[in-house]
């Protein structure tokens, strides 16, 4: 299911205390999952994933002002996770050059499951999602947005800000990526 607004349910969620609330329900009943493995794919840790996907949906809910309804909902709410992400890593690239120590369990925690077993249980290959989740970021989330989100190569561009051609471009380099690892594991044919 996709969340389309018209202009007057739009103005109508931001006038009402209600209806934005409701919304905010909606969002998070259709986005989480997504929001969630999108944030993963940036972040590499399942604790700060959570984190982040909780941020975007209360910017969602704070923001909807801002939403000019020339995009659609779904391509708003990657952006705001896009965005989300890139300040997460900004935040831990400057606290680890701040502080000069990396504590080895600092973000992972005390939990059984390993993240990559979480994701890989909505994946139904695990070598594939091990190989897609090792590629640069660059690639890998053009990759998932494709091929796990089913977007097509314009939404990519509204959501990542960038040209078609660029998103076009890594999707093949991401594929070239994961054929060559496949082929060096004597797997050829993926």
């Amino acid at each position: 299911m996709t969340i389309d607004l018209s202009d007057s349910q739009l103005k109508k969620i931001r006038e009402s205390e209600a209806d934005r609330e409701q919304f905010l329900e909606l969002l998070i009943d259709e986005y989480s999952q997504a929001i969630l493995w999108l944030s993963y794919t940036y972040v590499k840790d399942m604790q700060l994933a959570e984190e982040v996907m909780q941020d975007v949906f209360l910017t969602c809910y704070h923001k909807i002002d801002s939403f000019r309804n020339d995009a659609t909902i779904k391509t708003w709410v990657y952006r705001v996770t896009v965005n989300k992400c890139k300040d997460q890593l900004r935040k831990k690239t400057i606290k680890r050059f701040l502080t000069k120590e990396e504590k080895a369990d600092g973000y992972f925690g005390k939990d059984s499951r390993h993240p990559e077993d979480i994701i890989v249980n909505k994946m139904e290959d695990k070598a594939l999602a091990d190989k897609v989740m090792s590629l640069p970021t660059k690639f890998k989330e053009v990759i998932y947005m494709h091929y796990f989100e089913d977007m097509k190569v314009r939404e990519m561009s509204e959501i990542l800000k960038m040209n078609e051609n660029t998103i076009k471009t890594r999707l093949n380099r991401g594929r070239a990526m994961l054929k060559k690892m496949y082929e060096e594991e004597g797997l050829d044919g993926y």
